[in-house]
């Protein structure tokens, strides 16, 4: 069976977990996998109050040519699904405060196993394919930058 491909987005609005989730959802999932990256309240020690995603004008395109290419590879390494596959997932861009989603991505399909493993191979490759950038402000009045990929 096709894995379909609900929603692959950057955006600046933000991002509804349970939204994801049920875009997935249907008769024939016996299995929904969702993350969600939270931005946390510390880095390496220090304080973080907020960040700030930018995105490289590519970004978008990019990530859909991630998610294509990961649902190809799965294909081709675990054969077709017993019943179909659907995706829904997105990066958050702009500013975030602490507990807010920079990150989503849910999967369905009819078994736990294939779900899992989907959903956590588009995390790992749009982390680290995808050109997107954070500014992180601490709590002692510094900043940096840190590439969000990888």
């Amino acid at each position: 069976m096709d894995t379909e491909i609900i929603h692959a987005s950057i955006s600046f609005e933000p991002l509804d977990e349970a939204a994801a989730r049920a875009a997935v959802d249907a008769p024939d999932a016996g299995a929904v996998v969702a993350f969600s990256g939270i931005v946390r309240d510390h880095d390496e020690g220090r304080g973080v109050l907020r960040l700030s995603y930018t995105a490289h004008p590519t970004a978008e395109a990019t990530l859909r040519g991630v998610v294509d290419a990961v649902v190809a590879d799965h294909l081709e390494r675990y054969g077709p699904s017993e019943r179909a596959m659907r995706v829904w997932i997105a990066h958050r861009i702009g500013d975030l405060g602490v507990g807010d989603v920079a990150f989503a991505c849910a999967v369905s399909s009819a078994h736990r196993g294939e779900a899992f493993r989907l959903c956590s191979d588009l995390v790992d490759r749009v982390k680290a394919e995808v050109p997107i950038w954070k500014e992180q402000f601490f709590d002692d009045g510094g900043k940096e930058w840190v590439a969000a990929l990888g």
